[in-house]
């Protein structure tokens, strides 16, 4: 099982968390010397959230969680759950409010079977790759495409 390429977490959405995470902090502490306590605490948990997931995305890329395909299929999250080739119904390009994804969406008759794959409580229709997460997106999305195309694509006999 080769791993075509990995495509690991992107640096600039780890700084970007953590810049947003240090300023919302830095307005906490401005804040409550103009004693707004309430705004301050909600600062501080927006920056106490921003800081947090910042080093977790830190985290998972020094272990190197990433996003790749191989011989049985896509790695669709940083736990490194996957969704099989002959699962996959389609997939597809996602730009809904400016947040481009790519959505890989398996048949209806195997989403029960991934639900319990993935320990989850209720199936999920469509898995997100959310292009903010991953470094070189289109890169990704379309050699992802192309591989797909090729595992799809069955000559007749």
């Amino acid at each position: 099982m080769q791993q075509d390429r990995i495509y690991k977490i992107s640096w600039r959405s780890i700084l970007t968390l953590m810049f947003f995470g240090g300023l919302m902090f830095l307005l906490v502490c401005f804040s409550i010397f103009l004693s707004h306590i309430f705004i301050s605490a909600i600062w501080l948990l927006l920056a106490i959230v921003c800081l947090g997931y910042a080093f977790y995305l830190l985290k998972k890329r020094k272990e190197a969680k990433a996003f790749y395909w191989d011989d049985e299929g896509i790695v669709i999250d940083l736990q490194g759950n996957k969704v099989y080739w002959e699962e996959i119904e389609s997939i597809q390009y996602s730009n809904v409010r400016g947040s481009k994804s790519t959505v890989i969406y398996p048949h209806y008759t195997f989403h029960e079977k991934i639900r319990i794959r993935r320990k989850k409580l209720m199936p999920t229709p469509a898995h997100s790759i959310d292009w903010f997460y991953i470094e070189k997106p289109k890169e990704f999305h379309q050699i992802l495409m192309e591989t797909w195309e090729e595992k799809t694509f069955k000559p007749k006999s």
